[in-house]
């Protein structure tokens, strides 16, 4: 399907219709001294301490998203953006976020005259010294340049439960998103769940849920932004989740195993005496092997003698006999 742009240039206004395009192929990042790869400056970084954390945390957690439909995709933070606004004069501006539905080649500059289509989403993070732009020329910017989807999420920066309902910075709540249409933004709606404490919202660009949890935000760095993963119906867990729950994981398989051995042990105890046991347990102890089941054990022990019992078990851990 062909993709229309409208470019208004000098006060004239052009519609042409573009080719087909192949958005498998990567575009070009800059670093060059017309456009240069740079970090916002300081008077332009915002303020409020979750936003470098909110941003990696949408970062990981669209890459896995997306990653998983199997279509070329690019996510870059704070960079660059250069383009012609409707008077045909070039600017530059520094999205927190910006997905695109096309790979790029690197972590410079962008350049939306070097893009196939308009970006699909982007994504700011207020601040008390950025949403008055983010609200006003950042959002008539983005719907110039066919941006389809664009949000601003509120960090709230607070512990009163108060302001998570209602937000700090923005005027109509923590998480406010349009939708391009004909040109114009359109506004899409955020939903507050008093019972489960949840701000949410659905992305159709990108086919998920954004979530804003007070639970997580009472002990998370990240504040709470979530994403919803449309197939679990789950939030996407942060990578300081997922430890967590890995070694909540691990914890209870140590505990199972250690349950186990001690299981095992006894028999052996039982049925050879507590030096056969002991020496067993030394085995398990320099073994990467897993803790036989208490079925194996037993199936060792039909043997009649405790040297037949041992060289058994030495197999089974890939000990030889001079490491008794």
């Amino acid at each position: 399907m062909g993709i229309s742009k409208v470019w208004k240039v000098q006060g004239a206004q052009q519609t042409t219709q573009a080719s087909l395009v192949d958005l498998s192929i990567p575009i070009p990042s800059w670093n060059t001294s017309e456009y240069p790869a740079e970090w916002p400056g300081s008077d332009e970084m915002p303020t409020v301490p979750r936003h470098v954390y909110i941003l990696n945390y949408l970062l990981t957690a669209l890459y896995r998203l997306l990653e998983r439909r199997g279509r070329p995709f690019g996510i870059e933070q704070d960079i660059g953006l250069h383009f012609y606004d409707a008077d045909g004069l070039k600017q530059r501006c520094d999205p927190d976020m910006i997905i695109m539905p096309f790979p790029n080649t690197g972590h410079g500059s962008l350049r939306r005259w070097d893009m196939p289509c308009p970006p699909d989403c982007v994504f700011e993070i207020a601040s008390p010294s950025t949403k008055d732009r983010d609200l006003g020329l950042k959002k008539n910017w983005y719907a110039w340049m066919g941006v389809r989807e664009y949000w601003i999420l509120d960090p709230v920066d607070s512990d009163d439960a108060a302001h998570f309902e209602t937000g700090l910075l923005l005027p109509d709540g923590p998480m406010m998103g349009w939708q391009l249409d004909q040109g114009r933004y359109v506004s899409l709606e955020a939903f507050w769940d008093a019972p489960a404490r949840t701000w949410s919202a659905h992305s159709q660009v990108l086919d998920c849920e954004i979530l804003f949890v007070q639970e997580l935000h009472r002990r998370e760095f990240d504040g709470g932004i979530r994403i919803g993963d449309p197939e679990t119906g789950e939030p996407i867990v942060h990578v300081r989740e997922m430890h967590g729950q890995m070694a909540e994981k691990d914890a209870k398989i140590a505990e199972q195993n250690a349950e186990i051995a001690g299981m095992v042990t006894t028999l052996a105890t039982v049925r050879y005496g507590q030096a056969t046991a002991d020496e067993f347990q030394l085995m398990m102890q320099q073994s990467s092997a897993p803790v036989p089941d208490s079925h194996a054990v037993q199936a060792w022990m039909s043997t009649s003698s405790s040297e037949e019992f041992l060289n058994l078990a030495r197999r089974y851990f890939g000990l030889s006999a001079s490491r008794r």
